[in-house]
């Protein structure tokens, strides 16, 4: 067979012939090493479990038959999560259907006789509509009358209004011009009296405007002579000012000059200084360094003094002695004595041979020796000394020439005091400009100079204090002249706008006098207001009736009334059209048949009832069997989790030590890992660690298995995790497992595996 066809007659042969379950379960692929293994569903581990638990009862052999038979019984009526499947959700559908129906069936029916009623009731109201369609007709009628008559009340009355506000507006006119006419001959009196007062007031005003020119000018003359002898007294202060300076600025100068000077000297020792330190190549580091390599030399060659044999030759006779590539002349009874800190051969030619070896201690302090000598050789080199002595002197004389650097260093600080020498030339530069030119090579007593100033400042002092009071007096002065002026323009204007004013008055009233006389105008008044008075009268009388005719309640009656007409005539049409319709929709429903529907469907409800209730009695049952089964294989679960632990600990002792433990729930899952003392649970695991764990689990559920029904443990390149004292302990499992069956590891690497003792390797080539 080939093919598809030679896959499923495998896959047949290992069905009939193996634990498919166990099978799958006891291989451990490179991808999923790490992943925790499932046993729970392998019938052979659990067969070897209950007889390692001790239960002795007779299997058949068909126990996991039945539970699956069990399982299929179930699955007929429920769902993995326990949801009504099949026939068993059929019977539940077809009974919740046959309800709906039914429920319809009675609603349909149900319906019918409500649209019974409901004629009935629209019929009966009808009637009563007709009733009271009369008293309604009556009602709107008299409210109709009543609304007529107030409407004519109220053109009346209207018409008074007219009247009333046609001779109110006729009064006001006739009493303003009344009015106006008083004003205005009032307005002339006032406005002549107020020009009398004017005409006083610019003749006063005119007066003091002059002496308070007169005052302005004497103040103005004073403040101008003020200022001419401050001016002066302002231009000796300063001519005094600046000869008091300038001796200041000279005298700063000098000093300036003399600080420069030093300044220069010591510029020019320090870089005198800077080249002699520039020429010595000898640091203070290099010196540590010839120092410590001195030392070094000093005390291996002390060393090697106390370690070292020395050997010496003496000639009995005149001889000649090869040493090395050298040879050495001796005469008889002269002593020679070889370099002893390394090897040396020396020959007597033809007679003898002699080596000598200073030992391994000598030869390494000679080596370390050479390397400290060299070293301090280097360090001399770099220094540009000879030896340590003169490096010694080169650098006590570089110690004193940089000390001599640092003090120039700091008094040059001190002189600059912070700033550039360019600055310090700059500010010199600026004091003799400073220095007027009388001064610069004249002697002019200091103390003089200053008695000069103070006597000139003293004098300005006083020539500023009159001069400021001159100006604010000629300043008051000028004020009130302006103010005075200002005052007799104002008064002027004054007079000139009042006169004016009263002209203008004066010819309105002759202009109104001209049209009617003051005497008809007051006569014409008087009569508008009687008017006035009988149209107000009349109104009156005429409001007072209309109020007392209440025309909001006729209005709102006949309101009312055409309302409620209008709402008959509306329901009347409304009745009427929903009796048409219902008489129209129950000769319909009449020929509909919803009784019978309902029938039916009540005597199909009953028969989706007792299948609803056949059914359901299996499926229950079926349910209660397998909570049953279950309940007693998860108690035999429980009852052989203890021999499958303890074959894993036994195994895994092997690997992590007498400590180990671990906790297996009742699907034979590895719940966590404990190593002395200390729990971690699997997913917390290394991958590694987890590695370990699966591939123990493996071995235990194949270690545990009864030998029929044995399968091979297949082992795909794991333990890539695992660090090498783990893999050779993992070899002494696999050795240990062996022995009962049959582990096969595939692998690319068979180093990882050499821990195993008891391997049969077969290489498999391209």
């Amino acid at each position: 067979m080939t093919g598809d066809e030679a896959h499923e007659r495998v896959l047949a042969m290992l069905g009939e012939t193996v634990d498919t379950g166990l099978w799958h379960a006891q291989r451990v692929l490179q991808a999923g090493s790490t992943v925790a293994v499932d046993l729970s569903e392998c019938d052979a581990l659990s067969r070897a479990l209950d007889l390692a638990a001790g239960d002795d009862a007779a299997l058949s052999g068909t126990e996991p038959l039945l539970i699956e038979r069990i399982d299929a019984e179930y699955g007929r009526y429920f769902t993995s999560t326990g949801r009504p499947t099949g026939e068993w959700a059929a019977a539940i559908g077809r009974l919740r259907a046959a309800d709906e129906e039914v429920a319809r069936c009675a609603a349909a029916v149900a319906e019918v006789d409500d649209r019974v009623r409901t004629h009935a009731d629209l019929a009966l109201r009808l009637t009563g509509l007709d009733a009271r369609r009369q008293n309604l007709d009556r009602r709107f009628a008299d409210a109709q009358a009543a609304a007529a008559a107030l409407a004519e009340l109220a053109g009346e009355l209207q018409d008074a209004k007219l009247i009333a506000t046609a001779a109110q507006a006729t009064c006001a006119a006739s009493a303003a011009a009344q009015t106006e006419r008083v004003r205005l001959r009032a307005d002339v009196q006032a406005r002549s009296a107020v020009i009398t007062e004017l005409t006083s007031g610019v003749a006063a005003a005119i007066e003091a405007e002059s002496v308070a020119r007169e005052v302005a000018e004497m103040a103005g003359a004073a403040a101008v002579e003020a200022t001419a002898a401050l001016e002066a007294a302002e231009a000796a202060a300063d001519t005094a000012r600046r000869i008091v300076d300038g001796l200041a600025a000279k005298e700063q100068a000098e000093r300036l000059a003399a600080r420069l000077d030093r300044i220069e000297v010591a510029r020019r020792q320090l870089d005198d200084l800077d080249r002699q330190l520039s020429a010595i190549t000898l640091t203070s580091e290099v010196m540590g360094d010839i120092e410590a390599a001195a030392a070094l030399v000093e005390r291996l060659e002390a060393q090697l003094a106390l370690t070292a044999t020395t050997v010496a030759f003496t000639a009995v006779a005149d001889l000649q002695l090869t040493v090395g590539e050298e040879t050495v002349q001796l005469a008889a009874g002269q002593r020679w004595v070889p370099p002893n800190s390394s090897p040396t051969t020396v020959e007597l030619p033809g007679v003898l041979s002699v080596r000598i070896d200073p030992g391994v201690t000598t030869s390494d302090v000679q080596a370390q020796l050479d390397t400290a000598r060299r070293v301090l050789a280097e360090s001399l080199q770099q220094g540009g000394a000879g030896d340590v002595r003169t490096a010694r002197e080169i650098d006590h004389h570089r110690r004193g020439l940089t000390e001599s650097r640092n003090h120039l260093t700091a008094t040059l600080s001190g002189l600059c005091q912070g700033d550039e020498v360019e600055v310090i030339r700059v500010q010199l530069a600026a004091l003799r400009a400073a220095i007027p030119a009388e001064l610069v090579n004249a002697e002019v007593d200091g103390d003089g100079a200053h008695l000069a100033l103070v006597s000139a400042t003293e004098a300005l002092t006083q020539a500023r204090g009159h001069a400021g009071l001159s100006q604010r007096a000629a300043v008051t002065a000028d004020a009130q002249l302006a103010e005075k002026i200002t005052a007799t323009t104002v008064l002027q204007a004054k007079l000139a706008g009042a006169t004016e004013e009263v002209e203008v008055v004066k010819g309105r009233l002759t202009a109104l006098r001209a049209v009617t006389g003051d005497e008809d105008l007051a006569a014409r008044a008087e009569a508008d207001a009687h008017a006035q008075r009988v149209a107000d009268a009349g109104l009156a009388e005429l409001t007072r009736r209309y109020s007392a005719a209440n025309p909001t309640a006729v209005e709102a009656e006949l309101a009312a009334a055409g309302a409620a007409v209008a709402e008959s005539e509306r329901e009347r049409a409304a009745i009427g059209q929903a009796l048409n319709d219902i008489t129209v929709e129950l000769g319909v429903m009449g020929g509909e048949g919803r009784q019978s529907a309902l029938d039916a469907a009540q005597i199909a409800r009953e028969h989706a009832a007792a299948e609803h209730a056949r059914i359901s009695r299996r499926a229950r049952a079926a349910q209660l069997l397998r909570s049953v089964m279950s309940r007693h294989r998860d108690t035999t679960r429980q009852r052989y989790v203890a021999p499958f632990r303890a074959e894993i600990e036994r195994l895994g002792r092997t690997v992590f030590g007498p400590t180990f433990e671990v906790e297996v729930d009742s699907d034979l899952r590895i719940g966590n890992r404990t190593l002395d003392g200390r729990t971690v649970p699997y997913e917390s695991l290394s991958g590694g660690a987890k590695e370990q764990l699966g591939i123990l689990t493996r071995l235990a559920g194949a270690a545990l298995v009864a030998k029929e029904d044995t399968v091979p443990v297949v082992i795909d390149d794991a333990l890539g995790f695992t660090d090498p004292e783990r893999l050779v302990k993992m070899g002494a499992v696999f050795d240990n497992v062996g022995d009962h069956g049959q582990v096969i590891v595939l692998t690319c690497t068979p180093t990882r595996y050499l821990g195993v003792q008891d391997a049969h390797v077969i290489e498999l080539t391209a």
